[in-house]
C-alpha cells in the first residue's frame, strides 16, 4: 500500500463514519423514530468503515495504522446534530441521508476501482451491492430518488450481464466471417 491509497482509504472511512453519525442522529429524532432505512444506512456505512480500518491496521508501517480518534468522532457527532437542526420531516431526513449515501457510494466506487488488494475489493464490492439495495429501498419510499451511478447511454443490462450491445457483436464482427 502506498501513501495515496492510504489517504483514499482514510477519506472513505471518514465519509462512512460521517454517514453513520448522520443516520443515527436522524433515526433518534421523533419524525424518523427507529426508521429501518436510516438503520440500514448506518449499518452499511459501519461495515465499510470496519473493512477499511482492518485494511489500514494490517499495514506494516505504524504511521499508516491510525484509527479514527475521539476528535473525529466528536466532530462527526457535532456535524450530524447541526445537520439535523434544519430537518423537520421523515422525507427531509431520507433525502439528506440519500445525498450523503450517494457521496459515499461515489467515494467507494473510486476506492474500489484503484485498490490492488483482491480481498478488500471483494469486501467493497459487497458494500456497493448493499448500497445499491439501500438506494432501491429509498426509491420505493421516495419517488424522486435514483441510483447514483446510472447505466451509460441508457444501456439496458441483460440477464447475462451484457448490455444491449451484445446482439450487434455477433452480427457485425468482421473476423468471424470466413
Amino acid at each position: 500500500m502506498i501513501d495515496p491509497e492510504v489517504s483514499r482509504l482514510r477519506r472513505l472511512r471518514a465519509m462512512a463514519l460521517r454517514l453513520r453519525a448522520i443516520a443515527y442522529t436522524l433515526r433518534s429524532k421523533p419524525y424518523a423514530s427507529n426508521d429501518v432505512l436510516l438503520e440500514r444506512a448506518a449499518g452499511a456505512s459501519w461495515r465499510i468503515a470496519r473493512a477499511v480500518s482492518g485494511r489500514l491496521r494490517a499495514h506494516p508501517y505504524a504511521s499508516y495504522q491510525q484509527d479514527a480518534g475521539l476528535g473525529q468522532w466528536l466532530c462527526e457527532r457535532l456535524f450530524a446534530n447541526f445537520l439535523a437542526l434544519g430537518i423537520r420531516t421523515r422525507e427531509q431526513a431520507l433525502a439528506k441521508t440519500e445525498w450523503h449515501l450517494g457521496a459515499l457510494a461515489r467515494q467507494l466506487a473510486d476506492v474500489r476501482a484503484v485498490t490492488w488488494s483482491p480481498d478488500l475489493s471483494e469486501s467493497l464490492g459487497r458494500s456497493q451491492f448493499e448500497l445499491n439495495q439501500l438506494f432501491d429501498g429509498l426509491a420505493r419510499e421516495m419517488p424522486g430518488v435514483s441510483s447514483p451511478m446510472p447505466l451509460a447511454h441508457g444501456c439496458a443490462v441483460a440477464a447475462n450481464g451484457a448490455g444491449s450491445f451484445a446482439g450487434s457483436i455477433v452480427g457485425d464482427w468482421p473476423y468471424l466471417a470466413l
